[in-house]
């Protein structure tokens, strides 16, 4: 297993806003100044949100139920990598021990690390596609420059 190109994203955060949309960010730490985002849907932040402890459904979601059924049938997760990202879609895997056998699942990032989050498992994102926060002279930048076009 060679995760020289992964960072090990340890802080999950989530952000919900009616303009923006439903927001997942990845870091290695609070106050590492890059990170990993994606935008999921409201049932994914729920997902999320749920294994984070920041709200408790009344029923199971579906990934309880589906690792519920893995687990019962042996399946022992290890971790998930979000390795690429191709036509503005991000792609990720899951890996798992069936008896003595590692076996890989293609997933959506944002079900992945629900599972992470429910298993305890570590979440490895590509560094390829992490970002680096605007430090406040940037931004400062960005903004002088978009005052100065002309639309």
């Amino acid at each position: 297993m060679d995760l020289g190109e992964f960072v090990e994203a340890r802080e999950v955060f989530i952000k919900t806003d009616r303009i923006q949309g439903n927001m997942v960010v990845l870091k290695e730490s609070e106050q590492e100044n890059h990170y990993f985002l994606m935008f999921v849907g409201d049932s994914e932040i729920t997902a999320i949100a749920k294994e984070k402890g920041l709200v408790e459904p009344k029923r199971p979601l579906t990934h309880d139920l589906y690792l519920t059924i893995l687990n019962k049938a042996g399946v022992v997760f290890d971790r998930i990598e979000i390795y690429e990202m191709h036509e503005n879609t991000y792609y990720a895997k899951v890996y798992a021990s069936i008896g003595d056998e590692e076996v890989v699942f293609d997933s959506r990032p944002s079900d992945a690390v629900a599972l992470a989050l429910r298993e305890k498992r570590p979440i490895y994102v590509h560094k390829k596609l992490m970002r680096r926060e605007l430090t406040a002279e940037e931004v400062q930048e960005y903004e002088m420059i978009v005052r100065t076009v002309k639309f």
